[in-house]
C-alpha cells in the first residue's frame, strides 16, 4: 500500500515539475518576444507557442484586417540556431519569408484588405537540439 502512494506522489511531482518548466520557458520566450513589441504595438491577445522536434516545421493561421498594420516577432530560446519565419496566403503563395531579410526577428505590415494567412515557423540549425519557439502578433491602434 505504502508503495502504491509512493509511486502516486511521485507521478503528480513528476507532473507538476515537466508543467512547471513549460511555464518557465513560456514565460522566458514571452520576455524575449515582447523585447520586439514598441509601445507603438499592442498585442492581439493570441501566444503561438510550439515545441519543435528536428527537421519539423509548425504552422499557424491567423486572419489580419485590412487597413491595419501589424508586426509579426518570432523568438525561440534554441541559442546558435536561425528561427524562420514564413507568411503565405491560404493557397500557399510566399508573401513574406525573413529569410529573405537577413533572418529578421519581426516583420511590419499592412494589408489593404482583410486577408487569412498561415505562418510557418522552422529552425535552422547545424546540430539541432528540440527547443521551443513563439509567435507574437501585434498591431497600431
Amino acid at each position: 500500500m505504502k508503495r502504491k502512494i509512493f509511486k502516486v506522489a511521485l507521478g503528480i511531482i513528476t507532473i507538476f515539475i515537466i508543467g512547471q518548466n513549460a511555464n518557465a520557458q513560456l514565460f522566458q520566450l514571452q520576455n524575449i518576444c515582447s523585447l520586439y513589441f514598441s509601445p507603438d504595438y499592442i498585442s492581439d491577445g493570441q501566444e503561438y507557442f510550439a515545441q519543435l522536434k528536428p527537421d519539423e516545421k509548425v504552422e499557424f493561421r491567423t486572419t489580419f484586417f485590412g487597413d491595419n498594420t501589424y508586426r509579426i516577432v518570432a523568438c525561440t530560446n534554441l541559442r546558435k540556431s536561425t528561427l524562420v519565419f514564413s507568411v503565405f496566403d491560404t493557397e500557399k503563395n510566399l508573401l513574406f519569408t525573413n529569410a529573405n531579410y537577413d533572418y529578421t526577428p519581426y516583420w511590419d505590415f499592412k494589408f489593404s484588405s482583410t486577408v487569412t494567412c498561415i505562418i510557418q515557423v522552422d529552425v535552422k540549425s547545424e546540430k539541432f537540439a528540440p527547443g521551443h519557439i513563439m509567435l507574437l502578433i501585434g498591431y497600431k491602434p
